[in-house]
């Protein structure tokens, strides 16, 4: 009789329940983190739902807790990387990433894929990592409704696929994004490393303006807010960002290496990044870095402005920010020296600079470079040049004079400054040229083209005897105080473990790596000094990164210590 009344007792209260229950064997136990760091038991039910094509519609709106699905036939594991994405809007104008499957499931059985967000949703689709196919079927939903008093209750939590922050960008009609000329409207949305939404904004966005973006099949991007934006802790608000693919790179730590050393030597300003993963339109991108863009401006390159008077007059504008840049033609106004350097103006911005600014600058340019054809140094900046010079020699960048060469001045300072630095995806012993750099007997800008005569230029510099001096005197300050083997070990460490998970779903994306890749028909050939070093997985590549930095310090002192051979 006991047993009877609970039977009965049971079947009322599961038919009075809000959601719609099918089945009492579809009753799961749900956990959901909560700001406070609390877990609360909710209880949670298949929802009843309307499946067409790769979209759910569920009769309201409910947290989803998680998801049940089963592979179609003949697409093993096509399915890895894809993405679930909820809304409230029928046509999906509110859509935010709720999943992604990470690994492969049981291929014969149902699958569940958790859902760790506590908003509610009514619209759920599914977009496959092949846009040209649908290679799973989705069988139930699985959530539960908060009443309408609670519904806000508990601070919101957003789905991010690893440890990193998460960005989603959802572009005007789905547009593929291709162009460097072409912006595009966008949507963006950014949840931190708690699951919190910082930012949920218009923006436009483009492939990054630089040549090598065609080389691989992952695009760096520009994106410009509509409005200015606080991203992820960054100092002050900026419309514009960068989003560094870092394709070529296997350990993904180079640049951020790099930039810590900036940041020991105290270089007057380093590029801040941070590393994040990306979703364009539901596809899964990897991992990226969210960056400073090389601009003048507070908390960036802080150099003067123009004043508000007379715009035509040149000594007017505060400040000059150059760049040394072999591919020149990539936008921005451009000049060719008198002793054949090929430079870029940044700033003043190309729709900004009078002619007036263009002559002035041009003309300081080729003084100040036909001084140091003269041996005259006066209007160099010994300590930038030295810090940016060491910098570069010491990670092992081959490009060192070929581009990303900065450079600035001001109208009340005859000097040129140098910085800051940017670009390392191929140092540390990643371009196939100079592997293995350590073993090379001279320095590393030697054995590479520079932006025309540059090359020239730097070796007229270095072999200054009172610059190779003061090259050797801050080289050796620096390792003996900042520039440690033990702090840079042990920041790699870090960053190791920290980028790892991400590390992980980033090259189940991009597992062709080191391919060749020329879908617009640049006949580069093998070229394989482009692709980094081939067959490395992210733990392997990281070690190379440790093993070059232990012999580093030892092959550049020997160099630096040496250096007095070059003065004439």
């Amino acid at each position: 009789m006991k047993i009877s009344l609970y039977i009965i007792f049971n079947l009322f209260f599961f038919l009075n329940y809000p959601l719609k229950v099918k089945s009492i064997r579809n009753k799961i136990r749900y956990s959901s983190y909560l700001s406070e760091n609390k877990f609360l038991e909710e209880e949670s039910y298949e929802i009843n739902s309307k499946f067409y094509n790769n979209i759910i519609e569920l009769d309201s709106d409910y947290i989803i807790t998680k998801i049940s699905w089963i592979r179609r036939e003949n697409y093993k594991y096509n399915y890895l990387l894809g993405v679930f994405e909820g809304a409230n809007d029928p046509n999906f104008k509110d859509v935010i990433p709720i999943g992604i499957i990470k690994e492969k499931e049981n291929e014969d059985l149902i699958n569940y894929l958790k859902i760790n967000t506590n908003n509610s949703y009514k619209y759920i689709r599914y977009i496959p990592p092949n846009k040209n196919s649908s290679d799973i079927s989705p069988i139930k939903v699985y959530g539960y409704k908060i009443p309408e008093t609670k519904k806000y209750s508990k601070e919101r939590k957003y789905f991010h696929a690893t440890n990193l922050p998460l960005i989603s960008v959802y572009t005007e009609n789905s547009t593929d994004i291709f162009e460097k000329s072409i912006e595009i409207n966008c949507k963006i949305l950014i949840v931190n490393e708690e699951g919190k939404l910082e930012t949920n904004e218009t923006a436009k966005i483009k492939v990054k303006d630089e040549t090598r973006a065609y080389l691989s099949p992952k695009f760096p991007y520009s994106i410009t807010f509509s409005s200015n934006q606080k991203v992820l802790g960054f100092k002050g608000e900026y419309r514009n960002w960068e989003l560094i693919s870092n394709y070529f790179d296997r350990s993904l730590l180079r640049n951020l290496i790099a930039l810590k050393i900036s940041e020991l030597m105290k270089f007057e300003y380093t590029v801040r990044c941070k590393p994040i993963d990306i979703i364009i339109n539901g596809n899964f991108k990897g991992n990226y870095y969210i960056c400073d863009p090389i601009e003048v401006g507070y908390n960036r390159i802080n150099i003067s402005k123009k004043y508000e008077n007379n715009l035509n007059d040149p000594n007017n504008i505060g400040g000059y920010l150059l760049e040394i840049d072999a591919e020149y033609y990539n936008g921005k106004k451009h000049f060719k020296s008198d002793k054949g350097i090929y430079s870029k103006i940044i700033y003043p911005k190309e729709d900004n600079i009078t002619p007036e600014q263009e002559n002035y600058i041009i003309e300081k340019f080729n003084k100040v470079e036909k001084e140091v054809y003269e041996r005259n140094l006066d209007n160099i900046d010994l300590n930038t040049f030295s810090k940016q010079f060491l910098l570069k020699e010491f990670c092992g960048d081959l490009q060192h004079l070929y581009k990303n060469f900065y450079l600035t001045t001001n109208v009340n300072n005859e000097k040129f400054f140098f910085g800051p630095v940017w670009e390392f995806e191929t140092a540390f012993d990643n371009d196939k040229i100079l592997i293995p750099t350590n073993e090379k007997p001279s320095f590393c800008f030697d054995y590479y083209s520079s932006s025309g005569n540059m090359k020239d230029l730097i070796t007229k510099l270095i072999r200054n005897k009172d610059l190779i001096e003061y090259i050797q005197n801050e080289w050796n300050y620096l390792c003996d105080t900042v520039l440690k083997e033990s702090t840079l070990i042990d920041f790699i460490e870090e960053k190791r473990q920290y980028l790892k998970e991400s590390a992980e779903l980033n090259f189940l994306k991009w597992d062709n790596f080191a391919e060749e890749y020329d879908p617009y028909g640049f006949n580069w050939g093998t070229r394989d000094y482009l692709f980094g070093r081939k067959g490395e997985n992210f733990d392997v590549s990281v070690d190379v990164i440790k093993d070059y930095i232990k012999k580093r310090f030892e092959s550049l002192s020997y160099l630096i210590n040496n250096a007095n051979s070059l003065a004439n």
